[in-house]
This record gives structure tokens, C-alpha cells and sequence, in this order.
């Protein structure tokens, strides 16, 4: 797990320095191996959170009322604590999608499905992940004026709940598996790698084909719904503005569809420029945009072959980590130890970006190469000295204080 959590934060660390900015991963393409981080890592990050979980409250099942009621306030306590950092993250302006507010979101949830059992997790898991994506996008086509930071947090941001409770599901169901076994292990790798190769193929046959561009970019940060992996750099007087509505403020001209106006500053009254309701919603295609989120299966679209493909991948990661570690624990210590430190691990992370760490080579990769082995270095020899992290042992103690426990004795 440990492992497993240390790949995932190597790979965030490169989603967050732009590592790959070419087209999105393709295997047959070597050149766009790098892009493999994006996306892909959160997803790993959140599966691992269901799993965790499942260790951590192995007993919520035949729990009693009084104990069911402790586990639910560690995992309220434990959430909290981790949204207040996610916020002082988010503050700190480093540029990039914080997926702790998400995170503090899903330990909240589990406080309710902990308990549940396998055969509801795995039906509630496999609704969310295929029904959640094109039931989002039909509710984005019926609220054209849709906005507001409570939406943005757990709808319509970059990490949409429908992928993440689903993947909170799924790891809430592998937890409950005997991971010591290495047939588990055996299992899962060439199940979830399948599983993602299918995915991936399948979403790459329904898709159509994009037409080549100047320049591309792709970002880690990307809003769902987007299809990230190309951005057209073209001059301005080739731009066919008309029929656009334009505004121009310090300098930066942005213009967009009449019926969008209420997104860029309009009144968002009913009309807009003698459009109904039903116009608006009629030009939103709301059929199309459903059917693309079913198929789109890129970084962070929220598309249901994302869940799949990038959700087989994790499943796979996992189970090659429970068989490496069973035969060459030594090999892999510093990843674990970095592993065991995450939410301390993530934040030293916000804090480099913020200070430049992708500009400090020439090359975006070297940093991410060095800072990573200097993080693993520096987690291993805190977690064989110290123990716990230091935002983990805070947010272990929220947890405690939360459920107005102690050392494991009851104060109430």
C-alpha cells in the first residue's frame, strides 16, 4: 500500500510539473509515455483511499452501535482535518488542482458506507461509475448558468464525486481481500491491466480523431468535461470572431457564445439575446454531451472509460506493488516510506511548485527525478526515526478528538 501510494505521489508530482506536454498516452507511441501521470495518478491516490480505509476500519461490519458510531466521528474528524489543509493549500496559490478538499469529501462518505456490505458497495460502485458521468452531463445541459464553489467541489471541478466515490467504492471492496495472498495480487494485475487495455482501446475506437495543431499543451489541472491534450496556437487576426460576444479586460480580449453570456458577467435572466430556456438548452445538445461522457476516456474528463481504463490501471499498480514487495521489499523501501507520509509527502510538494522547482533545471523531468529521490530520502529516514509524518499525526489527532478518544480509551 505504502508503495503503491509513493508511485502515486511521484506521479502527481509530475502531473503538477507539466512533465508531459505533448498529445495524451498512447502505447503504441513512446513519445507519449510521460503523459501516463496525468490523471491516472489521482485515480491511483483515490482507489488507495478505499483501501485504506477497508484496513483501517476492517471491523465497521459487525460493529456494534457504539463502535460503528467511533469509526463514523475518526472518519469525520480525520476529513475535517484534512479539508482545513487542503484549504491553507489552496491558499498558498501554487497553481495546482488540490485534490484535498475532495479528499476530506470522500472520508466524510465512507463514514456512511464503511459498514455496508460487499455486494451493495460493488452495485453502488458500478452505478456511480456508469451512470454518474452521462446523468452529470445532462445536468449541466439543463443548468446552462450552472456555477457556484459547492458544484465546482464536488460536481463539476476537476475531480467530480462520480469518479471518486465510485473509485471509493471499488477500494473499499479490495480492502475487504485477502491482500496477503499472492494469487490476490496475481489477480488483480492481470485483471485491472486488462480491464484498462480494454478500456483504452474501446475509448480510442469511439473517439473520434482530433485534427493536428500547431502547438499543443496538456495540464494536470484540467476542468472535467474538457478534453485536455491540444490547445490550437494560432495568430489573432485568423481568428473568425463573428457572431461572438467580446470582452476585453487588462489587456486579455475573451469571447464566447451569446448564450454563454451569463457565465461572462450577464444578468442570467431567462433570455439572452431573445434565447428561451428551451433554446439554450436545445444548443447544449444535451444527447452529445452525455454520449461523450460515456466514451471520453482522457485525464481527468470524468468519462466513464476513464473510471474503467484508468481505474483497471490502478487496480493493476496495486497488485504488482503487493507482489514486488513480497519478493524485494528491500528494493522499494524509500518509495514506501515516502508512501507512508502522503499527505505530508503532497504538501512539500505544493510548497516546491510554488517556489519554482519546475524552472530550477532546464528540463521539467530532471526536477521531478531529483526532488523525488530527495523526498524519499528524507521520508525514509523520518519514518525509521520518527514515525508518523507530521500531518498525519494531526490528523490522526483530529480523529482522536473527534471521537473523544485517546490512546484508544474512552473519554465520555
Amino acid at each position: 500500500m505504502d508503495v503503491a501510494r509513493g508511485l502515486a505521489l511521484v506521479g502527481m508530482f509530475g502531473a503538477h510539473l507539466m512533465v508531459a506536454s505533448g498529445p495524451d498516452f498512447t502505447l503504441s507511441d513512446p513519445s507519449t509515455w510521460l503523459d501516463i501521470v496525468n490523471g491516472r495518478s489521482s485515480i491511483l491516490f483515490a482507489l488507495l483511499a478505499g483501501v485504506s480505509l477497508a484496513l483501517m476500519t476492517g471491523g465497521a461490519q459487525n460493529a456494534t452501535a457504539d463502535e460503528l458510531r467511533k469509526i463514523r466521528l475518526r472518519l469525520v474528524g480525520r476529513g475535517a482535518a484534512i479539508f482545513v489543509i487542503g484549504l491553507l493549500v489552496e491558499l498558498l496559490g501554487s497553481g495546482i488542482a488540490v485534490i484535498l478538499t475532495l479528499y476530506s469529501v470522500l472520508y466524510i462518505l465512507a463514514a456512511f458506507t464503511v459498514h455496508l456490505r460487499t455486494r451493495v458497495l460493488v452495485i453502488a460502485g458500478a452505478a456511480l461509475g456508469i451512470l454518474g458521468p452521462p446523468l452529470l452531463a445532462l445536468i449541466g445541459t439543463l443548468s446552462p448558468d450552472l456555477g457556484g464553489p459547492g458544484l465546482s467541489l464536488v460536481l463539476f471541478g476537476t475531480y467530480p464525486i462520480t469518479v471518486w466515490a465510485a473509485l471509493l467504492c471499488a477500494g473499499l471492496v479490495i480492502g475487504r481481500l485477502d491482500l496477503t495472498r499472492v494469487k490476490t495480487a496475481v489477480v488483480m494485475l492481470v485483471c485491472g491491466g486488462l480491464v484498462a487495455i480494454g478500456g483504452y482501446t474501446l475509448g480510442g475506437l469511439l473517439t473520434p480523431p482530433q485534427q493536428d495543431v500547431t502547438t499543443s499543451s496538456s495540464a494536470s489541472g484540467s476542468s472535467s468535461g474538457s478534453v485536455p491534450g491540444s490547445m490550437s496556437m494560432v495568430p489573432g487576426d485568423e481568428v473568425d470572431i463573428s457572431g461572438l460576444t467580446c470582452q476585453t479586460s487588462d489587456g486579455i480580449v475573451a469571447c464566447f457564445a451569446p448564450e454563454k453570456a451569463s457565465l461572462f458577467g450577464g444578468d442570467g435572466g431567462g433570455d439572452v439575446d431573445g434565447q428561451s430556456y428551451f433554446d439554450r438548452v436545445a444548443s447544449q445538445d444535451p444527447p452529445a454531451k452525455m454520449l461523450e461522457a460515456v466514451t471520453n476516456f482522457s485525464a481527468h474528463s470524468g468519462g466513464v472509460l476513464e473510471i474503467l481504463a484508468s481505474g483497471g490501471f490502478a487496480v493493476a499498480i496495486l497488485g504488482l506493488c503487493l507482489i514486488v514487495t513480497r519478493y524485494a521489499r528491500w528494493a522499494v523501501a524509500p518509495l514506501a516510506a515516502y508512501g507512508a507520509v502522503p499527505l505530508t509527502g503532497y504538501v512539500i510538494q505544493a510548497i516546491l511548485i510554488l517556489a519554482g522547482a519546475a524552472t530550477w533545471l532546464p528540463n521539467p523531468v530532471l526536477p521531478r527525478i531529483a526532488l523525488s529521490l530527495l523526498m524519499m530520502a528524507g521520508a525514509l529516514v523520518w519514518t525509521r526515526t520518527v514515525g508518523k509524518g507530521p500531518l498525519e499525526r494531526l490528523t490522526a489527532r483530529a480523529a482522536d478528538v473527534m471521537a473523544l478518544t485517546v490512546k484508544g480509551k474512552s473519554r465520555a
